[in-house]
């Protein structure tokens, strides 16, 4: 009788194993294709929030409620370790360790309600992560404006392809108080994979001598302008820069690191060109009313202004100039097609008003060239939006805005932009004209004027002439010296923060003489039919408009050509590599722009194109980044490591032969992919890879010599009809790797697996079904 009772609790417990994997170690909804394909999708009910330390929470946030002072002091910005507990629509949940501190500079975001204390936070979660998010704030919904609006205008710029974070209305609990709140992601790694983008500096205004003038301001009874708080920002306000927010990408390699100082650099400069402009000889604005100049971010290229000049006419048509003011901006630098890509940040939108609250012109300076074209594209681009699959994103973030009041919103906008239209045709030319771009020889000097009357001790930091050495200054650049910092010291002092020994340092970047820009890294251009070619030293490309083929040829390793914009139609593409063997070349994983293959097609449309490569020495051999379309073959030997890398794509493919990577063969991001017929061979880890939310269909792979044949992680979901895999260590497996993902899914028809360690391997948070197999 004992031993029956053994072996029915042992079965009990294998079999609760077997049947009860979670979609994460944090969260209890089952792991399934239905549970990945909606998990991100899923309505928050109620977010909870358990600070440790209850009491020393509380007794800060009553510091904040009663200091005398108008704008919180850092100090009260400590993160306290707190418990997370999310509930969704499904009555599933997941619970993270967190680290919260209060948010918001000013004493709106905190306020007492019947004895308890409403607050918005700003939340890291330690593991996990929310709809794919492991930074983001709880805001008050009044420090962002008409919450439905905000939410709005999030939706909306993404449609347009721009940058701007994922919102959701939530009901939140905080310790013991209730309230509605936003759940906006912070701009990080995981909004730039969102939207599309490769990993690359962000950078913002700092604020670090914004409120120096006014920090021991009383909390008095008088309104933030009778106290002559604008005037006195709109003097402090000429002391900012940059300063970028995620540095530590500079640890990774030097690449990285050269990109966030050059991009730094750049950014500084238009902050300084801003400083001069806004209040000089005939201008006198508040420096919430005019804006960085679209000429210089979009780094003088007509598409790239444009974009911007469309950028900014929406944040106005939309009343949401809040978000326009030098001290809200957020920025992501496009090492690809060379500008700062606007991220939408504090816009305190209110559509429904006739005119913005956050400024006091009707007609905002400067303008570009391309202003005149930005109303008609906008125009156009509005009235395009696809309105229905808008209203369903709405409804998942959680407010109920019906399809009629959708309407009437963007009727409202475009009301809007007419009336922008008009002021603007109405506006003195003479002023239109002296507020364009226009060259600056002393752009340094307001800067220093304004940081010796708020901070005179601080060390500026900038390079020597031949760019070799870092700097340390007295302000107006005198005393300089040289002096060295650890690479952690350099992320911080990019990031801001750098104090050593009690004293502050500045970084004012590479050139310090003049408005002359670091240039990007532009390559050699060509133009190939409706597409454009960059390449760089090294490259000889062949092109025949007649046979509709590209011949390239690397005849240095580790030198790239990539692909941008437009259209290929009916094309063959071959690529041939260096000739050198592998084994006595360096490695050449990313370039400056952030690209890792040899070959590179971006934003592009394919169409019945065929690519050949061999002998690549480039991290990837050919690499995909925001394609659709569809391609013939794709044929690559020998590849210094992976061989076809795929990202944030949208494509079929009818023939795939990939051999002798040394690395991965095939590698899919980010995308949806349908795969008719592919062979891998002696793939130096992953026959086929596939991760980071993709949705795979194969029709017949065929795999023999890898370490792992086909691995579906990261919430990937992966559809093979037919896999013979042969000699592989591993035939199939399914993981969870990174933070922001859950495990994966992979669903096989057909199998034969000859010669193999292990046939199929899981963790407890992914699924494996074999057909007619356990």
């Amino acid at each position: 009788m004992k031993k029956v009772l053994f072996f029915l609790f042992f079965f009990i417990i294998i079999n609760t194993q077997v049947f009860s994997k979670t979609i994460s170690p944090h969260c209890n909804a089952n792991v399934s294709e239905g549970s990945l394909r909606k998990v991100n999708q899923l309505l928050i009910k109620n977010i909870q929030i358990d600070i440790n330390k209850y009491r020393k929470w509380t007794v800060n946030s009553i510091k904040i409620i009663t200091g005398n002072f108008r704008f919180v002091p850092s100090k009260y910005k400590t993160r306290f370790k707190a418990k997370i507990l999310v509930t969704y629509e499904d009555g599933s949940e997941c619970s993270f360790k967190g680290k919260v501190r209060h948010s918001g500079d000013e004493k709106d975001h905190i306020s007492l309600l019947n004895n308890t204390i409403i607050q918005s936070l700003d939340v890291h979660l330690v593991d996990g992560n929310i709809r794919g998010i492991t930074k983001f704030k709880l805001l008050r919904p009044k420090t962002r404006g008409n919450l439905d609006d905000e939410i709005l205008l999030t939706e909306l710029l993404r449609n347009l392809n721009y940058l701007a974070p994922r919102t959701i209305k939530v009901n939140a609990r905080i310790n013991e108080a209730n309230s509605i709140m936003i759940f906006q992601e912070k701009a990080a790694k995981e909004l730039l994979e969102f939207n599309k983008r490769r990993e690359g500096p962000i950078l913002e205004g700092d604020e670090r001598f914004f409120f120096k003038l006014v920090e021991n301001f009383p909390d008095n009874q008088l309104s933030n302008w009778k106290a002559g708080i604008p005037e006195l920002i709109s003097t402090s306000v000429k002391a900012m820069l940059a300063k970028q927010t995620n540095a530590n990408i500079i640890l990774r390699n030097e690449n990285y690191k050269n990109m966030s100082f050059n991009s730094s650099t750049n950014l500084n400069l238009i902050y300084l060109y801003y400083s001069n402009k806004f209040q000089d000889k005939k201008n006198n604005f508040h420096y919430f009313d005019y804006d960085l100049d679209n000429t210089l971010l979009g780094f003088f290229d007509s598409k790239n202004i444009l974009k911007l000049d469309i950028y900014n006419l929406l944040i106005q048509a939309t009343n949401s100039q809040h978000g326009l003011s030098p001290n809200n901006r957020k920025f992501y630098w496009n090492s690809i097609e060379n500008y700062f890509e606007p991220i939408n940040y504090d816009s305190n939108v209110h559509i429904e008003s006739e005119f913005s609250t956050t400024t006091t012109v009707s007609f905002r300076h400067p303008v570009s060239t391309q202003f005149d074209s930005a109303f008609v594209v906008l125009e156009k681009k509005i009235k395009n939006l696809d309105l229905n699959k808008i209203h369903i994103k709405l409804l998942q973030s959680g407010i109920n805005l019906t399809k009629e009041d959708l309407d009437k919103k963007i009727n409202k906008i475009l009301l809007n932009l007419v009336k922008i239209k008009k002021v603007y045709l109405n506006v003195d030319k003479e002023a239109l004209e002296r507020n364009k771009f226009k060259p600056m020889e002393d752009v340094f000097s307001v800067f220093h004027k304004t940081l010796e009357k708020i901070d005179p001790n601080i060390y500026l930091v900038k390079y020597d002439d031949n760019y070799k050495t870092l700097q340390r200054c007295k302000i107006y650049l005198k005393e300089c010296s040289n002096f060295s910092l650890s690479p952690k010291n350099v992320r911080t002092l990019l990031e801001g923060e750098l104090v050593l020994n009690g004293e502050e340092y500045q970084y004012m970047g590479k050139n310090t003489k003049s408005m002359n820009f670091i240039k990007p890294d532009l390559n050699s251009k060509m133009k190939f039919k409706k597409t454009n070619i960059f390449y760089s030293e090294g490259i000889e490309i062949k092109p025949n408009l007649e046979n509709n083929t590209l011949d390239i040829y690397q005849n240095k390793p580790g030198a790239r050509v990539f692909i941008l914009g437009g259209e290929l139609k009916d094309t063959i593409v071959n690529f041939s590599g260096f000739k050198k063997e592998f084994k006595n070349l360096p490695n050449y994983p990313i370039d400056i722009k952030g690209l890792t293959g040899c070959l590179t097609f971006v934003n592009i449309n394919l169409k019945d194109i065929l690519i050949n490569a061999n002998r690549s020495t480039c991290e990837d051999s050919v690499n995909l980044i925001n394609v659709k379309g569809n391609i013939k073959d794709v044929n690559i030997q020998k590849s210094f490591m992976d061989g076809l890398d795929i990202d944030f794509s949208d494509v079929e493919i009818n023939q795939i032969n990939i051999s002798d990577s040394k690395n991965d063969c095939l590698d899919l991001s980010f995308g949806q992919y349908k795969l008719k017929k592919v062979n891998l061979s002696n793939c130096g880890d992953k026959g086929l890879s596939v991760g980071e939310q993709s949705f795979v269909q194969s029709e017949f792979i065929n795999i023999t010599n890898s370490n792992i044949g086909v691995a579906s992680k990261d919430s990937s979901i992966t559809e093979l009809n037919n896999a013979n895999l042969e000699n592989t260590k591993i035939c199939v497996t399914a993981y969870n790797k990174k933070q922001e993902f859950y495990g994966g899914f992979l669903k096989i028809q057909n199998i034969e697996c000859k010669n193999y360690n292990e046939k199929v391997k899981t963790d407890s948070h992914s699924e494996i079904i074999v057909k007619n197999e356990i």
